[in-house]
């Protein structure tokens, strides 16, 4: 029996989301829930967030995948480790993607179409890897991150919590970048990053 797999959000990431629902074949996408929207322009719209625990026991659906973008990384965080206390999150992996089989990918993790998972990695729960992210061997990604299209990581990379990387990051091996860090898209990254803020250029600097 497929899943029932509701959407935090009913935006642009959320219609991302219900796009690859469709395409999995151990899922079905049973709705929004978003503050913002009406029953008038989101015809798939089940409530708000005040509606999540009640409509979890009533059986609406059995699963929940948060599609809240980059530019909220504290509330992805902080709505997923409340609610994941009670109510179970989506893993989803699409078909095109390659996953060793050593790999470990957390709850609540999105592989977006074309991601490459290599052997001993580790992506934690509640992670957005969007298209064509190529991570290698022993690299670990933590918590609540949001790796954006392209991005590639070398091996032995560390990855902390709540880190957005932009598009087409290069990332050399053995490189630890910390908790809250965000690299702008096209950066390359060859020395660890430790300080929270902006990172740009190649070699990455601090901005912010």
């Amino acid at each position: 029996m497929k899943k029932k797999v509701a959407v935090i959000g009913g935006g642009d990431l959320g219609k991302q989301l219900l796009s690859l629902l469709k395409v999995d074949e151990n899922s079905e996408f049973a709705g929004f829930y978003d503050d913002t929207l009406t029953k008038e322009d989101e015809k798939h719209l089940l409530g708000g967030l005040n509606d999540i625990h009640a409509d979890f026991k009533a059986g609406v659906f059995d699963y929940l995948m948060l599609a809240v973008g980059y530019k909220h990384m504290k509330f992805r965080a902080e709505f997923f480790n409340s609610v994941n206390q009670q109510i179970p999150f989506y893993t989803l992996i699409h078909a095109s993607c390659i996953v060793h089989s050593s790999a470990i990918i957390g709850e609540g993790s999105v592989l977006y179409p074309g991601c490459i998972i290599d052997k001993n990695v580790v992506i934690g729960k509640n992670v957005l890897l969007n298209l064509g992210v190529i991570i290698s061997h022993e690299t670990v990604v933590g918590d609540h991150s949001f790796i954006a299209p392209g991005v590639r990581f070398s091996g032995f990379d560390q990855v902390g919590k709540s880190c957005f990387i932009g598009t087409g990051v290069i990332v050399r091996d053995n490189i630890s970048i910390g908790d809250n860090i965000t690299a702008g898209a096209g950066a390359v990254i060859i020395r660890n990053l430790e300080q929270k803020g902006i990172y740009v250029g190649n070699p990455a600097k601090k901005v912010k």
